[in-house]
């Protein structure tokens, strides 16, 4: 009985956010609603998801009481609001199964081989770039086995829809390397973005040859497989051009359920939305429990930049250049492991590069390949975090899974910085 009552706790929540997003309303009545749904769902989790939330809350709550002895003060605001725009996109794209039951009725089996990892990199790095983390979802369920994925297919879909943040426009990535490094020309720096996600492609090739690829199974380029995926890439980007200041997290919160209606089967359709409501929004209750943690946990970390800044890293430095931005990319990966977000150490990080007076651009990389790297490589990133709570995917495994890939990647980003330089400085 309880379960139902989250789903609809969880539907509120998605109808306030949305009401906060488009219409100027408080996000308090969304919070809330979210928390209840957590309160109920989080105790019926299954003992590996209540293992994991439970570690998370408890390092969030020994962190922040830490910070609170320090002297910290903190508000309602910044422990339970973080992270509500990823509990509402968790919403919102839940309901794409609505439509990927209908569409997967007629078609044929998966693409395997060659032919389904190159079909499956170019599809999750292009079609990532629009509809940001959805295409997780897009893709997973379509790949997914009894709800889980195989290693071949997480690293895929984590490493190659993160190093979309490399260049595309629609990441927030993009957004906070330019408030953070003005003066930054996007038209510099993609080649060089496009030529980082390539490397991350030529990686992932060789990890999943080494593992085996004749048996591989990818994501099918088809009409039928892409219709979906295009129709909410077109309806993000009418979104985008319509509410230009909107995030594209609240756009795809708003047109992914919408897209879903539209082409889900008209058949018993009252039946099928409640469904959606009382039982598939209930499912989500690691995602939900997960992310409203991790939000706890960063006001803990940025609690924790208050005590000890991050100055001491770059008091002797005068000059920014490849090394300067080859350590400030490793900073913010390794620190990216502990669980802190990259927008959390770009915007701290930021205000003390400033004085050296940077090239624009090679600082506003930096930040990018440190977004994509951090994100791909980490299992506390959102994506990654996504992935282990909707496909059951071990977050040990992540972690091992990318070690070698992150040192490669890091190498090769080294290479583009210094080109960089020698192109344009």
């Amino acid at each position: 009985m309880l379960k139902p009552i989250a789903g609809i706790l969880l539907f509120g929540m998605w109808v306030g956010y949305l009401g906060h997003l488009f219409l100027g309303m408080t996000p308090w009545p969304a919070v809330v609603l979210a928390w209840g749904a957590a309160l109920l769902l989080g105790p019926r989790l299954d003992k590996a998801a209540r293992r994991q939330c439970l570690i998370l809350y408890s390092a969030a709550g020994l962190l922040l009481l830490f910070c609170w002895m320090q002297g910290v003060q903190f508000t309602a605001a910044q422990l339970l609001q973080p992270n509500m725009d990823m509990v509402a996109l968790f919403t919102a794209v839940s309901t794409l199964n609505l439509a990927t039951s209908a569409l997967a009725e007629n078609e044929q089996s998966n693409w395997k081989g060659w032919r389904g990892l190159f079909s499956s990199l170019f599809g999750v790095s292009f079609l990532g770039a629009v509809i940001n983390m959805s295409v997780l979802f897009v893709v997973g369920d379509r790949l997914a086995v009894n709800g889980t994925l195989e290693r071949r297919q997480v690293i895929i879909l984590n490493r190659i829809y993160c190093a979309a943040a490399y260049w595309s426009p629609f990441f927030i990535a993009m957004a906070v390397a330019l408030a953070y490094a003005p003066g930054m020309q996007f038209s510099r720096i993609l080649p060089f973005g496009l030529l980082a996600a390539l490397g991350a492609m030529a990686i992932t090739i060789w990890d999943v040859w080494r593992i085996g690829i004749h048996d591989f199974e990818g994501y099918p380029l088809r009409l039928q497989t892409l219709k979906l995926p295009i129709l909410l890439s077109l309806a993000v980007l009418l979104g985008k051009w319509w509410w230009p200041d909107l995030s594209i997290t609240g756009v795809i919160a708003l047109m992914a359920p919408l897209i879903s209606v539209l082409l889900m089967p008209k058949q018993q359709m009252g039946n099928a939305l409640k469904r959606q409501v009382t039982e598939r929004f209930p499912s989500m209750g690691s995602q939900v429990v997960l992310f409203l943690g991790a939000g706890l946990l960063a006001a803990g970390i940025h609690g924790l930049t208050q005590i000890w800044s991050p100055e001491i890293l770059f008091a002797h430095v005068t000059h920014y250049g490849v090394f300067e931005a080859s350590v400030v990319t490793l900073v913010i990966l390794v620190i990216a492991y502990l669980g802190v977000h990259p927008i959390i150490m770009t915007s701290s990080l930021a205000p003390l590069l400033w004085h050296l007076h940077p090239d624009p651009s090679l600082l506003g990389m930096t930040f990018l390949f440190s977004w994509g790297l951090s994100t791909g490589a980490t299992p506390l990133s959102g994506a990654n975090l996504a992935l282990i709570a909707c496909f059951r995917v071990r977050a040990w495994n992540m972690l091992i899974w990318n070690l070698g890939y992150a040192i490669k990647e890091w190498v090769w980003l080294m290479a583009l910085y210094a080109l960089y330089v020698r192109c344009y400085l």
